[in-house]
């Protein structure tokens, strides 16, 4: 007998396309994918109602404990991207010490607290951690580790690109799937674009674009696909922003692309910087114009932008300022991971009418390939994790801060409405998220250990 079993949906197998069937769930895994009439007995059945059922999707860029602690955003901020149909985060660490002593508890709490499963990506900012490369892979089963063209002043610093291509050759020399993730901006021009905004009074968001000129981005986003090119390393660049790199990335791929993946994020897809938020969408690349945020669509659906990422690094209203208070002093920083897939499928599918099954596509399969956890996730096939979205491309809301799971009071899409959302969310063959409640305990996830082809 399966534990349970999914009928009356169409699956999107991403890579295969759209195929009537149901699915038989054993132990947390997909058992089977026939006709519903050919499943045999669950002990618990979902019904899809005509819906489409997708793989839990992935967001490859979080980062927690930043403006809160990270147990506690183990719980929350987890719970929040289930909400939104995301069954698996990459969490980002980064600071200035060996990762060596903190993983192991890092881990712990993440299968203690976490409601999706979790993967991590380092950050490599000294020789002691370019040295630990390998332990981090060996001892924890990390693959991905990230580099900065430029840093945040008094938070942490940029490397040479001697440094990055350094990193870039162990990485070339791991094997599949290691890969380095690289910030592109360049730092030269960030430092002017921040004095020069310092100097206005009281700055706007359009004005707070200005303090990462487009061409930074551009510039820093060509020594990464040199450097990949030069190394051989599998590639990933974070959070594209601009319409200047994302045009010149299009025109470096027209020869081919090699192992290099483009990552935007569903903030600047979702918004621009007339959007009446103000400083609350204050962030690192800024948020820029509506010829940006056409771009960067343009480069999905040229292909150029391979995933989806959010880079959410959820906040407090406080840590904005008080009203009146100027854009410089906010902090960075916006929660909007549990909105993710419906600004996506919002903007992408239903205002610019790109199909559906590219952006979804992009938010599961292509960064399970680039993280090493395909086809253990970002598929529906036997044996994989049964993290399945029954997805309502037609349901409408409204966000509301208040009726989400983040421990942030504001949302970046607040009093948005937002279109195409989760029904139910089924994660490890348990129903998680049922009628936009979370019905699952804290806990339910798990760490994601990768594997070297080579190991």
């Amino acid at each position: 007998m399966l534990d349970l079993k999914v009928v009356n949906g169409t699956l999107f197998i991403p890579g295969v396309g759209l195929v009537k069937s149901g699915v038989g769930v054993k132990d947390g895994k997909v058992a089977m994918i026939a006709a519903d009439e050919l499943l045999p007995e669950a002990k618990e059945v979902v019904d899809a109602g005509g819906k489409y059922v997708i793989p839990g999707c992935i967001d490859p860029h979080v980062h927690l404990g930043i403006f809160s602690t990270y147990e506690g955003e183990c719980e929350t901020e987890t719970r929040y991207a289930l909400s939104g149909g995301v069954t698996t985060i990459g969490v980002f660490l980064g600071g200035g010490e060996s990762y060596l002593p903190m993983l192991p508890g890092a881990i712990q709490t993440a299968e203690a607290k976490s409601s999706t499963d979790v993967f991590f990506h380092v950050s490599i900012f000294t020789p002691q951690q370019m040295a630990e490369m390998d332990q981090y892979y060996e001892q924890f089963g990390i693959t991905d580790f990230k580099f900065y063209m430029t840093g945040v002043k008094g938070i942490f610093p940029n490397v040479p690109d001697d440094f990055i291509r350094q990193g870039f050759t162990k990485v070339a020399a791991m094997g599949m799937p290691a890969i380095g993730c690289v910030h592109c901006e360049d730092q030269a021009q960030v430092d002017a674009g921040w004095e020069a905004v310092g100097t206005i009074p009281n700055p706007t968001l359009k004005d707070w674009t200005n303090s990462s000129p487009s061409g930074a981005e551009a510039d820093a986003a060509r020594r990464f696909v040199n450097i990949a090119r030069e190394t051989g390393a599998r590639a990933y660049m974070v959070h594209m922003s601009s319409r200047e790199a994302a045009e010149m990335l299009t025109e470096m791929f027209k020869e081919g692309r090699d192992n290099i993946y483009i990552e935007t994020t569903s903030a600047y897809c979702g918004m621009t910087n007339e959007d009446p938020m103000g400083k609350m969408a204050k962030m690192l690349p800024p948020i820029r114009g509506n010829d940006a945020q056409e771009a960067l669509w343009e480069a999905v659906k040229k292909g150029v932008v391979s995933t989806f990422g959010t880079d959410n690094v959820s906040c407090a209203k406080a840590l904005k300022g008080a009203e009146g208070d100027s854009l410089l002093q906010a902090m960075p920083g916006y929660p909007v991971v549990g909105t993710h897939i419906p600004v996506l499928l919002t903007e992408g599918y239903h205002k610019r009418g790109i199909p559906w099954t590219m952006i979804i596509e992009k938010a599961t399969k292509t960064p399970a390939e680039a993280f090493g956890i395909y086809p253990q996730k970002g598929t529906i096939a036997v044996g994989s994790d049964a993290d399945l979205v029954i997805l309502d491309l037609d349901k409408e809301k409204v966000v509301d801060p208040a009726a989400e799971y983040s421990f942030s009071d504001f949302s970046l899409f607040q009093g948005r409405k937002l279109k195409g959302w989760p029904a139910k969310v089924i994660k490890g063959g348990k129903v998680a998220v049922d009628a936009d409640k979370v019905v699952s305990e804290p806990g339910i996830g798990k760490y994601l250990r990768r594997k070297l082809a080579k190991a």
